[in-house]
């Protein structure tokens, strides 16, 4: 599965950007972000229309998500506000990996 993440916002004015392929990630992160996506249930129809989302105010996180399985891609636009709870976990697991992989660059 193929990942691509932008987060994008807040005070420091963020802007995260990174793609992976997951077969390339440690076993323990592969395996801790396929339970992430599992909780976010990615396939809900609901959550594919939530897209063009904007942060609003100051310190508001925009996100956008992309994610090509099977030769499908499905993309996804949240922001702190809109992101569904259930989410919200596998977009913090991913801001975090971003900026790990940038911190290592």
């Amino acid at each position: 599965m193929h990942i691509q993440f932008s987060c994008i916002g807040g005070f420091a004015n963020l802007d995260l950007n990174f793609q992976i392929d997951t077969n390339e990630l440690p076993k323990g992160k592969k395996e801790e972000l396929q339970n992430l996506m599992k909780t976010a249930d990615l396939s809900n129809p609901h959550l594919s229309k939530m897209v063009g989302a904007k942060a609003q105010g100051a310190d508001s996180f925009s996100y956008q998500l992309d994610i090509v399985d099977d030769k499908k891609k499905k993309s996804f636009s949240f922001t702190d506000t809109t992101a569904p709870q259930e989410v919200r976990p596998l977009l913090d697991y991913l801001r975090n990996l971003a900026i790990e992989i940038k911190m290592a660059e």
